[in-house]
């Protein structure tokens, strides 16, 4: 219980407790929001007229014009440099194809190589055109093209398959205008060489199958109209081995001895020769050369060895003699025609024996020790077959067996 009276209470609510009594009644309180009011308008009215003072106007810093000038000197023009001058060729090849409304997809980059002119590279490289209805037409417009790209450049019509393109007098481009076998140029082994041709390639395919396993690099000879050339072919492809056509041509024993009606006889016009090679070569366009099937009579008959020839040299293939005579005037026409030329050493399995195949083997060894290398013939037999693996686990590693493609021709 309390025992002070509220008299006494009052007089005890004194200092700072007494100050806020009297504050918070309503009429000091009023007095004091109607200030902090009133402060706050004076203080946005004060911001809201105020003149805002102007941006500060940025002056440019002044231009060198020596230092521009200057730093043009080293952008070079894009005919100073010789890589950007073949890509304007390159240019020039497609607006050509566009205007020929030949598909750019089936232009075919074959090679490229990377060249140097005054310590900066540029690529020359061979391109496959595809198939041209009026090639004097196409050739007229990409001179006219190149012109407008690139003044100096130069385009040489180099026969009737290929042209080229040089630039300041160095070759940039090799166009192929026709679709050709084109053998690229593949760096030599050094030491004795043996080269091991397959011919008659296309009738005992289980026989060729087990030869493309062997660990060999064997050039194969595939007959143009045998019961299985096609399938031959793309398995020879798939590994990645030569190709080269086994041409038939009339022996001396015809027709007891047949080549075939799809042979050259010698009996033949310039023209019917040409024909039969053209009808040939289409059916294997994969080959890069050619080698005679029989042909006694017909490689001995220069007449008809020339325009053979020239018809393979002219479509980029080499020819290869198969010594089937020893008046063979291979040689002579390979001569007077251009064409790369080689010439078979040995052959291999005339006796279908395996110890005698061998032997044949090892004597070929010994011509490529003797002459720098050897150029052997076999046949799609079993027994060659067995005896190339019985010879590959003995045979002499300081020869080297190459295929036919990395011998320099003779």
């Amino acid at each position: 219980m309390d025992d002070h009276s509220p008299e006494e209470t009052q007089k005890e609510q004194t200092g700072p407790d007494s100050l806020l009594q009297r504050l918070y009644r309503p009429g000091p309180l009023i007095f004091l929001f109607s200030i902090v009011f009133i402060g706050l308008l004076s203080l946005g009215y004060f911001l809201l007229t105020e003149d805002t003072p102007p941006p500060a106007v940025l002056t440019p810093a002044p231009v060198d014009k020596s230092a521009q000038t200057q730093a043009k000197i080293f952008e070079e023009e894009s005919t100073s440099d010789m890589e950007d001058r073949v890509k304007q060729a390159d240019l020039a090849i497609i607006e050509t194809m566009r205007d020929s409304n030949l598909k750019m997809s089936e232009l075919d980059l074959v090679d490229v190589e990377l060249r140097r002119l005054d310590g900066r590279g540029y690529h020359f490289q061979v391109l496959q055109i595809p198939s041209v209805n009026d090639r004097t037409i196409f050739l007229k417009t990409l001179r006219g093209n190149l012109y407008k790209r690139v003044p100096e450049a130069s385009l040489l019509d180099n026969g009737s398959n290929e042209a080229a393109i040089e630039i300041d007098k160095l070759p940039t481009h090799r166009l192929l205008l026709e679709s050709v076998p084109l053998r690229l140029p593949r760096p030599e082994s050094k030491g004795p060489k043996l080269i091991i041709v397959i011919d008659d390639v296309g009738e005992n395919f289980a026989v060729l199958k087990g030869m493309a396993k062997l660990d060999i690099p064997l050039t194969f000879a595939v007959w143009p109209n045998a019961s299985n050339t096609r399938a031959s072919v793309e398995l020879i492809a798939q590994k990645r081995r030569d190709l080269i056509m086994h041409f038939p041509m009339e022996p001396m024993g015809y027709p007891k001895f047949n080549p075939g009606d799809d042979a050259l006889f010698v009996s033949m016009t310039e023209d019917e020769i040409k024909k039969r090679v053209v009808e040939n070569l289409a059916k294997i366009p994969e080959s890069i050369g050619v080698n005679n099937h029989m042909g006694s009579r017909f490689t001995a008959y220069k007449p008809g060895m020339d325009v053979a020839l020239a018809e393979f040299k002219r479509r980029g293939l080499f020819f290869l003699d198969s010594l089937t005579s020893p008046k063979s005037v291979g040689r002579k026409s390979a001569k007077s025609t251009g064409i790369p030329f080689y010439e078979r050493d040995t052959f291999l399995d005339n006796v279908k024996d395996v110890t005698a195949i061998v032997h044949q083997l090892k004597k070929s060894e010994k011509v490529a020790l003797a002459k720098g290398y050897a150029i052997a013939i076999g046949h799609p037999y079993p027994e060659t077959l067995a005896a190339l693996k019985q010879w590959g686990l003995q045979r002499d590693k300081t020869i080297n067996i190459i295929p036919l493609s990395q011998l320099s021709p003779e």
